[in-house]
């Protein structure tokens, strides 16, 4: 479900269970704490959050039963790890209506702006008018996505990246730190923007394009 967004304050509260405990999964559970979720624990194969120690185990093993049991008393979830094909397994895993949304209140975000369910918008992103952001995708920290662009559900755009007027960004595709798209462009699903890059034209899907201007130079790898 998409639904608006007009600013991190309107964004919904509750208990709140990261699904992963590395590096994203911190800086996401600290961006949640902050617009106002308690962050209960983490659900990893190892490893912690800053704000707690409790972790109920794998998502794919042991920590199911127990996400499970916390979604059936009302927790919500957030996949924050960087694989898009983990993240949508999850998600379909543990259901799409489980996953809550988590905006730092640092960002902008348009009132006109969409942002679906299990999407995460980091510290200092904005999101301008008309923009749509899919289920499960990151925006990432101080990243920018302009008017009417659509990112679409798993895509990652990373930080410092920058989506300028009515860019399209494929499902899965991900567009690397610092980045540049000028208007009008299309990123195809499932492909990869390099760091830095200058995108000029359109990428087709399953691609990685690399440097200024970007080219297309071979099939992205599997995520």
């Amino acid at each position: 479900m998409t639904s608006p967004i007009p600013n991190a304050s309107d964004a919904p509260r509750g208990e709140l269970l990261i699904l992963g405990a590395g590096g994203h999964a911190a800086v996401v559970a600290e961006s949640a704490e902050r617009a106002g979720w308690r962050v209960i624990g983490c659900a990893a194969e190892s490893g912690a959050l800053p704000m707690t120690a409790s972790n109920i185990g794998d998502p794919d093993g042991a920590g199911a039963a127990g996400i499970d049991a916390a979604v059936a008393r009302g927790v919500r979830l957030h996949a924050a790890v960087g694989s898009a094909e983990v993240r949508a397994r999850w998600v379909q895993r543990f259901g799409a209506q489980s996953f809550a949304t988590v905006v730092d209140p640092s960002s902008s975000v348009s009132p006109s702006a969409t942002v679906a369910d299990g999407a995460s918008i980091g510290a200092g992103a904005v999101v301008q008018a008309r923009a749509v952001v899919g289920a499960g995708a990151i925006v990432n920290t101080r990243a920018v996505v302009e008017h009417d662009c659509a990112v679409g559900p798993f895509a990652h755009i990373a930080p410092a990246a920058v989506l300028c007027g009515s860019v399209t960004v494929g499902a899965w595709a991900q567009v690397g730190a610092g980045a540049v798209v000028i208007p009008g462009r299309r990123i195809g699903e499932r492909s990869v923007i390099g760091a830095g890059a200058v995108v000029v034209r359109d990428v087709p899907a399953d691609m990685t394009a690399i440097g200024v201007p970007a080219r297309a130079t071979a099939p992205s790898p599997t995520r």
